[in-house]
């Protein structure tokens, strides 16, 4: 039998002694042309695979919400919905929800020898546009590890939803217009619909965030917000008694405003000038680990984040082998079969 090797190479590589796939490429030097890249969803630091002559594999929406952003379309790609399965030479490949944004997705590649899952970025719990991510026994996982450090356990999403409402309300009844900086796609939507499900405040959208939530509303996320370059949401942030959801930190901002961040890392970080809310839609340190638990793993690769840390707890609290993924460039590849056996 041929070794099946897993590591990192501008991206997550899986060789499987008959093929070789790549997971989340990153930028750096090219993959080969014959090589297919699997794209987990649609924030920038994992999509530079769209950019490369690579044939290319995503859900529809994660291309929607990439072709929205940079106003550009993909060539050569393979869309997949999620719970659909493709034959690449010895593996299947399935994709499964990651509950992380609108059209994110982890990958279940399954040989005659093994069965891996990448979950690229994951969130393990229900939010107002996502469902929480699926979960998949296996032999091999590989798990971010963005909040692995045990320090970072969320409030519940209520508590945080009730906590920026009321926030925002009192901002308001001040004059002044609450501004949440935010990326460009997922969490932005979610700020968007939580005042549109529990308040009747109206919402106030950069341009950018408006591309985004259009492939939203078109994929069944109902968004009810005006567009800040149009004259309708200019008019509106010009009486206040709104909210305006932005992706910039420099750019615009309307008169009034009072700044807010949501962001995991608000939990042990404070940001100047500004209010935070510790709303994420990345796992925490627990739900990593009752995901890590229900998979059942013989082996766990963590990447990213708090990796060491993470490795470290799963294998004291769970007793399965864990350390960090080993980078290609540096570390011999680990012969896979002997490491699940």
């Amino acid at each position: 039998m041929r070794p099946q090797k897993i590591g990192w190479i501008n991206g997550i590589l899986i060789d499987t002694g008959h093929s070789r796939l790549l997971f989340d490429q990153t930028a750096g030097r090219p993959s080969r042309r014959n090589v297919p890249v699997f794209i987990t969803h649609a924030h920038s630091d994992h999509t530079y695979g769209f950019t490369t002559r690579a044939e290319k594999h995503s859900t529809l929406s994660t291309v929607q919400i990439y072709q929205a952003l940079v106003d550009r379309q993909v060539q050569n790609v393979r869309v997949l919905n999620v719970g659909d399965r493709i034959k690449i030479d010895d593996c299947e490949i399935r994709a499964l929800n990651a509950g992380h944004m609108l059209g994110s997705c982890q990958y279940e590649i399954a040989s005659s020898e093994f069965t891996a899952v990448y979950t690229g970025d994951i969130n393990c719990v229900d939010t107002l546009t996502t469902e929480a991510a699926d979960v998949a026994s296996c032999d091999c996982l590989i798990i971010e590890a963005t909040y692995g450090h045990p320090s970072y356990v969320f409030p519940r999403r209520s508590t945080m939803y009730a906590d920026i409402v009321s926030w925002a309300m009192s901002e308001i009844s001040e004059g002044k217009i609450p501004a949440f900086q935010v990326y460009s796609s997922g969490k932005p939507q979610e700020v968007i619909r939580l005042f549109n499900v529990y308040t009747k405040i109206p919402v106030i959208c950069s341009p950018t965030i408006a591309s985004a939530s259009r492939v939203h509303t078109e994929n069944g996320v109902k968004l009810e917000y005006l567009e800040s370059a149009l004259p309708d949401g200019k008019k509106m942030l010009e009486a206040g008694g709104c909210v305006y959801v932005t992706s910039s930190r420099r750019g615009f901002l309307p008169r009034n405003a009072s700044r807010a961040f949501a962001t995991g890392w608000a939990l042990r970080h404070s940001y100047r000038d500004s209010t935070s809310f510790p709303l994420s839609s990345h796992a925490d340190h627990d739900q990593l680990l009752e995901y890590v638990k229900k998979t059942n793993p013989r082996r766990v690769y963590v990447f990213t984040g708090y990796s060491d840390v993470l490795a470290m707890e799963i294998e004291r609290k769970l007793g399965i082998k864990a350390a960090p993924l080993p980078v290609v460039a540096q570390t011999k590849l680990h012969d896979f079969s002997e490491r699940i056996t």
